[in-house]
């Protein structure tokens, strides 16, 4: 029997797994109780944490028997994952040094011109974003699909991921190159974390399954 990913890399992966969501959901409605400078900590662990807990939940399901599309959907998150650190370290990175220039009376630039090139720069990361968006909603499509018939999984949790994914996809596409909610359109990126922490709660449920079967 395959370990999964509590089993294999023990339960820091997943605590920060529930940390990290935690962090992205409590932050997208607008609260985080804590310093500014651990939520940038928080955010900056996402793409580590998420990469661990992707490749995790890919041997889960290809244990039993092959899967081209936990494959291939692993790859796609990987990828989008390593994007949104990029995208964050870019965003959080130009907005510091943007600051720090903004306060230097020597640096020629009036208020409104610095304010203009923070604007274009900004689009910098706005663009990785939507790199991020695409191997994001195609990977979670594709995981997602996986579960469908995995036993572990099952179909709610599959068509719950996989809708959620194809919305979310259709949403940043169809604005594209505005966000969303600049053009009145709704942001379903809390629900796809929504679903990754009903995930990761299911993984630590089998694991503690897998563990009692071992022992018995």
């Amino acid at each position: 029997m395959s370990l999964s990913p509590v089993s294999r890399f023990g339960w820091v992966p997943a605590l920060l797994g529930l940390v990290v969501i935690g962090t992205y959901l409590t932050s997208s409605f607008g609260y985080f109780p804590g310093p500014e400078k651990l939520l940038l900590v928080l955010f900056f662990a996402i793409g580590p944490v998420a990469i661990v807990g992707v490749l995790g939940i890919r041997e889960r399901l290809i244990a039993s028997e092959k899967s081209p599309a936990a494959d291939l959907g692993a790859v796609f998150l990987v990828i989008a994952f390593a994007f949104f650190n990029l995208m964050l370290v870019v965003q959080q990175y130009v907005r510091a040094r943007a600051t720090e220039l903004a306060g230097d009376a020597e640096g020629g630039l009036s208020p409104d011109a610095m304010a203009q090139v923070r604007e274009l720069v900004d689009y910098v990361q706005q663009g990785i974003d939507v790199s991020f968006d695409i191997f994001y909603c195609l990977g979670l499509l594709l995981l997602s699909v996986a579960m469908i018939r995995h036993r572990d999984f099952g179909k709610v949790l599959g068509l719950f991921g996989a809708v959620s994914a194809a919305a979310l996809l259709s949403l940043n596409l169809g604005a594209f190159p505005w966000i969303p909610t600049e053009v009145g359109l709704v942001d379903l990126g809390p629900l796809t974390g929504i679903w990754w922490l009903i995930v990761i709660v299911q993984l630590i449920r089998l694991d503690r399954r897998d563990a009692r079967a071992s022992t018995a």
